[in-house]
């Protein structure tokens, strides 16, 4: 097992916004689904907008903060990334793209079928209602940011 002391600085960053980016969304998970389920629950409007306001101020704060701190760490000691960084953060990009895409085309599609079957709909996705839209969209760009994320940590792995 490597230690945070061998690993290079886009290395480390990856790694904290891999962990932080999961607690986030833990946390939105378990409270859009009120427990660990796969559908979204009912919300009153102002319920539904306070758990988004919250989630975008974790998030924005997270970001700053992981943030703040590697930019005072490039200040103490420099760093430059080589041609390795740029290649495994590309590596990450297409991966979490290639899976944004896909999770989008899955929602359309879903839409697509739900609305033209009508209420003769059964399925394992809904996404009709907009908190199921939403919830569906902000579930896709975290898992697309979590995969992008850890392809980086596993090719720095490599």
């Amino acid at each position: 097992m490597t230690k945070i002391e061998d690993m290079s600085e886009p290395e480390r960053q990856s790694w904290i916004t891999l962990l932080a980016e999961g607690s986030v969304f833990i946390y939105f998970w378990q409270k859009l689904t009120q427990g660990y389920g796969f559908k979204a629950q009912h919300f009153e409007p102002a319920e539904l907008g306070e758990i988004f306001l919250k989630l975008i101020i974790i998030t924005v704060v997270l970001h700053a903060v992981i943030g703040s701190i590697f930019e005072m760490r490039k200040r103490k000691e420099a760093y430059k990334k080589d041609e390795r960084d740029v290649e495994i953060s590309r590596l990450g990009d297409r991966n979490g793209y290639w899976l944004m895409q896909a999770g989008i085309g899955t929602i359309m599609v879903t839409l697509l079928i739900q609305y033209l079957a009508g209420d003769n709909y059964i399925g394992p996705l809904s996404v009709i209602k907009p908190v199921e839209m939403i919830f569906s969209l902000w579930v896709v760009s975290y898992i697309a940011d979590l995969f992008k994320h850890g392809t980086m940590v596993l090719a720095y792995r490599r």
